[in-house]
Formats: structure tokens, sequence, C-alpha cells
């Protein structure tokens, strides 16, 4: 089993805003949902302690997204490519290149799949 198998709290600042969501990795999956209603949908691998994935998402009619990029009608997937370490630090802030703008994420580990630092 992979360390970045769990669920995660992840706190995100972009140009117009912050948000929070939760991400579960497992099985090489992610899913998620923010606490403004998206959800989100994607995959990873770990190569040589390094998880590589990516993250869908779409962002609704008349919406803002916290990178600042407006919605005036729905929009198409957006896909987010990940790079992150495979033992995420909770201490860390990592920065995610998104197509609609940049934004920092923290990543802090609530519950560990079969592991014993599970909390």
């Amino acid at each position: 089993m992979s360390k970045v198998e769990g669920i995660y709290t992840a706190y995100l600042t972009g140009a117009a805003g912050q948000g929070m969501a939760m991400f579960v990795f497992r099985d090489g999956k992610i899913a998620g949902a923010d606490i403004a209603g998206l959800t989100f949908a994607g995959n990873y691998e770990v190569k040589d302690a390094q998880l590589i994935g990516e993250v869908r998402y779409r962002m609704p009619a008349d919406s803002v997204s916290i990178t600042g990029a407006s919605f005036q009608q729905g929009s198409d997937n957006i896909v987010v490519p990940l790079s992150l370490p495979e033992a995420i630090d909770p201490n860390e802030t990592y920065y995610i290149d998104t197509p609609i703008g940049p934004l920092n994420a923290k990543f802090v580990k609530n519950v560990s799949f079969g592991d014993s630092d599970a909390n």
C-alpha cells in the first residue's frame, strides 16, 4: 500500500481567494469535493517516491474560481496535472499550476488506509 493512500483535507489559495476540499487517494484513484460543491475525479501512480497524476473537474455557470477565472457558462473538464511527493508533508505548501491559473495547496492527511499511522 502506498504511503499517499488516505483521506486529506486540502487548504487551497489562489489569486482570488481561498477554499477547502477533501480528497481521497486510493488504489490509483483520486476523488474529492470542495465546500463550494465542486467534485473532483482523477488518477495517479507512484514512481520513485513521487505521485504523478491528474485531477479533473468542471466549473459551473456564473462562478469564479479561487484562481480568479470566471465562467459565464459551465466549463468543459479542467484537467490539472499533479506532481507531489508520495509522503505528502502537511507543513509544506505545494504550488499547483492549473489551466485556469496557479494555486497553492496544503494537504493534511486525516485517515490512512491500513497504515500504522492511521489517525
